[in-house]
């Protein structure tokens, strides 16, 4: 599931780059403009943060202040990426939470943007409000798989849920960098 909304985030952003270089060619050439071209991008930017989040808590990508957190012993870390993954599944509730007050709000005053669009505000709200969600619920279910190993094999917590090692980084850059030497072939 997380890897598809990945997709739609990036399907959204490769269709606004489509309709921005069509509204300057249009806008360079023609002297006409695609209206509301703009206020699609802060539409996409937002579908994109909050869709992209579950698949960036998945790989691990979301950043931690880990400096002393090597330092100690293996199961006192274990326990701490437990706790940071609460933290986040606590962040991930609290926003979903506000998004969907926010949404109640704007459904419930009939909002819509005071621009060319007229779009109804709910229509991208309510992407927010999912994106969120869904980014909640995968931070709840990994915080309880956390809780499942740390009580019976607390040597995977680190694995699962703990900071990417410096060897994992730089090996992710080296196979990112192999595959697209593949592909240019």
């Amino acid at each position: 599931m997380a890897f598809a909304l990945a997709l739609i985030a990036g399907a959204a952003v490769a269709t606004l780059a489509v309709l921005i270089f069509i509204d300057i060619i249009g806008r360079d050439i023609f002297g006409i403009s695609i209206q509301g071209t703009d206020e699609l991008g802060g539409y996409v930017l937002a579908f994109v943060g909050s869709l992209g989040l579950s698949l960036t808590l998945l790989k691990r990508g979301h950043p931690r202040i880990d400096i002393f957190l090597r330092m100690f012993p293996k199961r006192l870390r274990a326990a701490l990426n437990v706790l940071a993954q609460a933290t986040i599944a606590a962040l991930g509730v609290f926003m979903t939470w506000h998004a969907w007050g926010e949404l109640s709000e704007t459904i419930r005053l009939g909002a819509i943007t005071n621009t060319p669009l007229q779009t109804p505000l709910w229509v991208p709200q309510a992407v927010w409000v999912t994106g969120t969600a869904i980014f909640a619920l995968v931070a709840c279910l990994t915080t309880a798989h956390g809780l499942i190993l740390l009580r019976t094999n607390p040597d995977a917590v680190e694995a699962f849920y703990g900071p990417p090692t410096v060897d994992e980084e730089v090996g992710h850059y080296i196979d990112q960098s192999e595959a697209s030497d593949h592909a240019g072939n």
